[in-house]
């Protein structure tokens, strides 16, 4: 997920600091965060799509089908 959300960041050509000040989240907490050194919560989530202007969809993996 993290690598979804760093890719997003960079193709909004934005930085880290001005997503954490958008989302209301930590700049701190958010480097962690992408770091993955902490999980996402789906409210960090939608506060990230929301100051990027992307669907959450977006920042989350695809679901991939199980050959079922």
């Amino acid at each position: 997920m993290a690598s979804a959300i760093v890719t997003e960041i960079r193709r909004s050509d934005r930085s880290v600091r001005w997503v954490s000040f958008r989302s209301g989240l930590d700049c701190d907490d958010l480097v962690s965060k992408l770091e993955e050194h902490e999980d996402f919560t789906m409210v960090d989530l939608a506060n990230i799509a929301a100051a990027l202007g992307v669907p959450v969809s977006a920042l989350t993996p695809s679901a991939r089908p199980t050959g079922r």
